[in-house]
């Protein structure tokens, strides 16, 4: 089978794509996503789709990560089709925030990719995971640890993502651009066995070949995909499950028949669990499987007055057949953390017990949106504010100036003028653009910021409750 065959019959097998679709494709210039964005060039007709793609220059490679940009400008540039480059200190922003090389260099990707996707107008994310990326995942899950979930691998779609390549071979992937004479770039960080994924192909999956099956591929891949579909079943039955049985829902506090709950299968139990503590805290970021055990041992021994503290603020227990699952009161410490606020995009803050979301929108929009304006919402001219933007609380010798006031103000000053109790002055997220302070959140703008008749596109910034 020809490559434009499985392109073709993939797309069609999972509804990737409908006509009118607008897709940003991520483009890096290697081969997986320059195959992708000529089958995509090629066949946009067929499809009655538009294009954009987007290039994020990463700062891991300098100099060859330029040269980079440029086949990638190139190439689109030849075609006729829109490309957007943006650079990013992926290596800073991971030390900044604790993340590996791999997950600093996914957030920023996506960041990028969803910041284009409605900056466009446009509704969908392609990227080139291909057969092989498949295998190694779930090699790499099964090594690390996973369930049913982990195990399934990479989702053909996944909400607004797209992945018209993942059931071609990377082989095939080669001798495609060949064939079309496109000379993609080489990462010549994939050669190099210091990262885990490619160890797993360079070592691991060789060795497996060679020793143990010639066709490990076809046997994982064919694992994988049945337990995507047991995996869809059993989401199904948990959040079924979950809205029976839940009292609480929009509060800090969950609750259940602790009866009710053991009557459950185990594996629809233990989503249910995971559930619980994801609702409350809107992710389920470093959740573990040890922490699910924990909640499950604590709801089997049913003892009343027993309690465990679970990350991030998150206390269980069991009173008199009641199971609860809830966030505690944050210490008086305050925000602590430096959050990244990617634009648009959205960050728990979870000291505050909250989440801030940002979109972005033209003039028209915010003139219907800012009807719907209230102390947690905020709108503000996008290109004074840019989109690095980090969420903090506050900060010795912080001074800002009020929207409406002339001059600038210190915090301490503007809180005790908005009669906010000292005890809650620490857990007011912060939005700042640099060292400026944008928004309190749920208070103020800062005066510089505001949207006036020349602004173009207006930054609109929510802060909900858990």
């Amino acid at each position: 089978m020809k490559i434009e065959d499985i392109f073709h019959n993939t797309i069609n097998e999972y509804g990737m794509i409908q006509s009118g679709d607008g897709i940003v494709v991520g483009f890096s210039g290697g081969p997986d996503s320059t195959a992708l964005v000529h089958l995509l060039y090629r066949f946009k007709e067929h499809y009655n789709i538009r294009l954009v793609c987007a290039h994020l220059n990463h700062k891991f490679r300098p100099g060859d990560a330029e040269e980079d940009a440029k086949y990638v400008q190139a190439f689109c540039r030849e075609r006729g089709i829109r490309c957007i480059v943006e650079c990013e200190d992926v290596p800073r922003m991971a030390a900044r925030e604790g993340l590996s090389p791999e997950q600093a260099g996914r957030r920023a990707r996506y960041d990028l990719f969803n910041r284009v996707m409605q900056g466009e107008g446009f509704n969908k994310i392609a990227v080139a995971h291909n057969r092989d990326d498949q295998v190694e995942t779930v090699l790499m899950r099964l090594i690390r640890g996973a369930g049913v979930e982990g195990l399934g691998g990479i989702k053909p779609v996944r909400g607004n993502i797209i992945r018209p390549l993942l059931e071609v071979p990377r082989s095939m992937i080669e001798d495609y651009c060949k064939e079309h004479r496109l000379n993609p770039v080489t990462d010549k960080t994939n050669l190099s066995p210091v990262y885990f994924r490619n160890r797993i192909r360079l070592e691991l999956l060789p060795y497996l070949r060679d020793n143990y099956n010639s066709n490990i591929d076809r046997a994982v891949l064919g694992a994988a995909r049945v337990l995507r579909w047991e995996n869809d079943f059993i989401a199904g039955a948990a959040r079924d499950e979950f809205s029976r049985l839940v009292e609480g829902q929009g509060t800090g506090r969950l609750e259940f028949s602790a009866e009710k709950l053991l009557e459950l299968h185990t594996a629809v139990l233990w989503r249910v669990l995971r559930m619980a503590v994801e609702h409350l805290l809107g992710d389920a970021n470093n959740l573990e499987l040890v922490h699910i055990e924990k909640l499950y041992a604590l709801l089997e021994k049913g003892e009343t007055g027993k309690r465990i503290n679970l990350p991030r603020g998150i206390v269980a227990g069991v009173e008199y057949g009641r199971f609860f699952v809830a966030r505690q009161p944050h210490p008086a410490g305050g925000i602590e953390e430096t959050y990244r606020l990617a634009v648009p995009g959205s960050i728990s803050i979870h000291e505050a017990g909250g989440v801030i979301e940002a979109k972005i929108f033209s003039m028209e929009d915010y003139k219907r949106e800012r009807n719907t304006a209230d102390d947690r919402r905020a709108f503000l001219d996008l290109a004074k504010t840019g989109r690095n933007l980090v969420v903090t609380g506050r900060k010795k010798g912080d001074r800002f100036n009020p929207l409406g006031m002339a001059g600038t103000k210190k915090l301490k000053d503007f809180f005790i003028d908005q009669k906010v109790p000292r005890n809650k002055r620490d857990l007011v997220p912060i939005v700042r653009s640099g060292r400026d302070i944008v928004w309190i959140a749920g208070y103020r703008i800062d005066e510089k910021y505001k949207v006036t008749a020349d602004t173009r596109q207006v930054l609109g910034l929510e802060f909900r409750q858990f």
